[in-house]
């Protein structure tokens, strides 16, 4: 949304009132368990192939492996616990 009507991003305040990563953290568990499942119907109805499911499952167990580990970043320019995870995902396994 920033990138196509704004030229610039989101002020700092906007950012820090908008950001739940302090707060949602805690929740790492129930996300990465909510997208291990989610991923598992996209192969189960055809939609990814197995091959792809497995790997993003592999990256999310690393990846909470690494918040059990060191606990979870908060990088306020995530926003949440969803896309820090995500984002972290990406790195590990790539574009799936």
């Amino acid at each position: 949304m920033w990138g196509g009507r704004f030229a610039d991003g989101p002020s700092a305040i906007m950012r820090e009132i908008n950001a739940s990563i302090p707060f949602d953290k805690a929740l790492w568990r129930q996300d990465i368990a909510g997208s291990k499942a989610h991923v598992a119907m996209l192969a189960q109805q055809g939609i990814v192939t197995a091959e792809d499911a497995a790997t993003i499952s592999d990256g999310l167990d690393a990846v909470a492996a690494e918040y059990e580990a060191d606990g979870v970043p908060e990088d306020w320019d995530l926003e949440d616990i969803h896309m820090t995870t995500e984002s972290r995902l990406a790195q590990i396994v790539g574009p799936a």
